[in-house]
Parts: structure tokens; C-alpha cells; sequence
């Protein structure tokens, strides 16, 4: 089982908590301004990516050293 703190670090969790900020903030004030509503999600949105690209970046390490160990056996 993960940890807490990893599982609150969840992209799949920042992703929906985005969502529904979104559309909480649209539902109680709908004069809210987009730019400044868009501006959030991009933050939030731009640390979900750098998060993927270190996981992406991460397997493709292990893969790599994988296939070095098994080319010098």
C-alpha cells in the first residue's frame, strides 16, 4: 500500500480536485474571471506534466540499464 503523502501527490487525484474546483468556483460564482481561473489550472496542469515526464523519464532509465545488464551477460 502507498503512503498518504504519495497518494495526495496522485496526478490522477490533482486532476480531479482541478475539476472540481473548477466547477465549483463556475457554479458559485459565474462572473468569475477565466483568465484568472485558466491561470490556476495552467500551474496546476504544468506540475501534473513535469510529474509524468519524471515517471517517463524514470522508466526509461530502468529499461535502459535492463537492457545494458542483460547485452553484458
Amino acid at each position: 500500500m502507498r503512503p498518504f503523502l504519495e497518494r495526495l501527490k496522485s496526478r490522477k487525484l490533482i486532476m480531479a480536485l482541478v475539476a472540481a474546483g473548477v466547477s465549483c468556483v463556475k457554479a458559485c460564482y459565474p462572473d468569475f474571471p477565466d483568465k484568472a481561473l485558466y491561470t490556476i489550472v495552467g500551474a496546476l496542469m504544468g506540475y501534473v506534466a513535469v510529474e509524468g515526464l519524471v515517471d517517463s523519464a524514470a522508466q526509461l532509465a530502468k529499461w535502459a540499464k535492463a537492457k545494458c545488464d542483460a547485452t553484458v551477460k
